[in-house]
């Protein structure tokens, strides 16, 4: 029995290390040359991050918009409008009669002055989530300047390596605020949705999302020195800590801005959830998304939902009980968002079976997450995610706070968790089979990953016609054999090292 389950493991270990696509000899030497130079290097933090700077990485898919912009560039942002900035508050406000009004000063006076420039970063890096919304309202600035901060993050996204990103932004009409004054929260959630839906500001969702079709175009523009195209899908996020009826109004117009606009990838429920409304109103809102998976034409978008976010001592001990189960049974959650309480919560083994049974992934910022809530690596529950093979996504969230990158987070993940070269490209996989691209995967399984009948017989460059036509109608397909012919050709270069 001893000697069967020996070989079973073997077995089980060749499949992790056996590449799937194109699976030449040429390649598999490639992969196991890479391997071995991986593990040559991989106790070192800069030989590590030097060899994962260069790694193909697929996607970022948590990028909060507001905390992904560098200082630096709101700045240039400022400086190319002619704008003023107000001290010491450091907001954009555009001059009056061709001067700047007292309390502000010209936007280029701050690359006159190294000191003032200096003192601006750092004011700037020290905002929190909110003040960086309030600074930056998406809603406020014309979709070229939108398109420009949009596009300074899609140049570090493409030095990164990275393909593809799921920013994070807010969108609701101000028009909203005076329509939802007419109505009260009254009933269930279903019986809110006829009484939401017929108020005016309703009618213009298709126009609005239009803006961010735009604002996709101008940023193209403006990151067009870029290297490497990066597709852009938004993220709406919505905030749980309002009160129930503008939480559920905020819902439903991004469900319906994900249904009128391609650009536009899902929806996620995010905020603090220690917040007093927030932990008031959970079992709420997460019967809101149960009300809204029930109705037909919101049944393909599932929402990615901040869940478990917390640690102890935030919140009473009973908080805890059953954030994520929830978020997975009535939310009907695509993606959980940090998941920090996993094991905080009733029967946790349980919960790691359903999370493992249903392939749901988890988003993991080590950086941000240690940053904000103070998780050290021996306390992240990424190491327990994947003990039980639980799908885990590393994201950056708030890269521009902490001056960080996703190498940072590769890095820091190979080195604290001690992850093998398999490890590292498993997680880079996830992020595009468990992203919101639409269309077909092109793997049959995750763990291991096995790649499906239709490119089961493909190579590089020679893709049957069952694969071409899957790469021709899925996205999501498409992105993932562009990942695997980038993982070849990096794999390539460790052959004759």
């Amino acid at each position: 029995m001893n000697a069967l389950r020996t070989l079973l493991a073997f077995c089980a270990l060749l499949l992790l290390s056996t590449p799937v696509v194109a699976k030449t000899p040429a390649r598999s030497a490639n992969e196991k040359a890479t391997q071995q130079f991986y593990e040559t290097i991989r106790s070192n933090p800069l030989t590590l991050r030097g060899f994962i700077a260069e790694m193909p990485k697929g996607g970022d898919l948590r990028v909060r918009l507001s905390e992904s912009i560098y200082p630096e560039d709101y700045l240039l942002l400022a400086e190319k409008e002619n704008y003023c900035i107000t001290l010491p508050t450091f907001f954009l406000v555009p001059p009056l009669n061709n001067a700047c009004p007292p309390g502000t000063s010209p936007a280029h006076k701050f690359f006159d002055n190294e000191a003032n420039y200096q003192k601006a970063l750092k004011e700037l890096n020290t905002l929190s989530h909110k003040e960086r919304t309030a600074l930056i309202s998406f809603a406020d600035i014309t979709a070229d300047q939108f398109g420009f901060l949009l596009g300074t993050v899609v140049n570090n996204a493409a030095f990164q390596k990275l393909d593809y990103m799921e920013v994070l932004v807010p969108w609701f009409p101000k028009e909203a605020e005076k329509e939802l004054k007419k109505i009260k929260w009254e009933g269930s959630p279903d019986e809110m949705v006829t009484k939401i839906t017929t108020l005016p500001f309703m009618e213009h969702v298709a126009d609005n999302a239009a803006t961010l079709q735009a604002v996709n175009a101008k940023a193209r523009v403006h990151s067009g020195s870029a290297k490497r195209d990066v597709t852009v899908r938004y993220i709406i996020e919505v905030d749980r800590t309002e009160d129930p009826l503008h939480v559920f109004a905020k819902l439903l117009y991004a469900y319906k801005t994900v249904l009128a606009n391609d650009d536009v990838g899902g929806v996620a429920l995010s905020g603090d959830e220690a917040h007093p409304v927030a932990l008031r109103d959970y079992k709420l809102q997460m019967q809101m998304l149960e009300a809204l998976a029930m109705r037909q034409e919101y049944r393909p978008i599932k929402p990615i939902i901040t869940a478990g976010y917390l640690t102890l001592g935030m919140v009473q001990p009973v908080q805890f009980t059953d954030r994520i189960r929830s978020a997975l049974t009535l939310g009907r959650a695509s993606r959980i968002s940090h998941g920090s309480s996993v094991m905080y919560e009733n029967d946790p083994y349980g919960l790691l079976e359903s999370l493992e049974r249903t392939r749901t992934p988890v988003e993991i910022a080590l950086t941000s997450e240690e940053h904000f809530r103070s998780i050290t690596p021996a306390m992240n529950p990424f190491p327990v995610l994947k003990k039980f093979h639980i799908p885990v996504v590393l994201v950056t969230e708030s890269g521009a706070i902490n001056r960080f990158d996703i190498t940072n987070e590769y890095t820091r993940a190979a080195q604290e968790y001690g992850l093998s070269y398999a490890d590292v490209k498993a997680l880079v996989r996830n992020t595009l089979e468990f992203s919101q691209l639409s269309g077909k995967s092109l793997w049959k399984t995750t763990a291991p990953y096995t790649v499906d009948k239709e490119c089961r017989d493909s190579l590089e460059g020679k893709e049957t016609g069952t694969c071409k036509k899957l790469l021709q109608d899925s996205p999501k397909a498409r992105a993932q054999w562009k990942l695997e012919n980038a993982f070849t050709a990096f794999e390539r270069k460790y052959s004759a090292k």
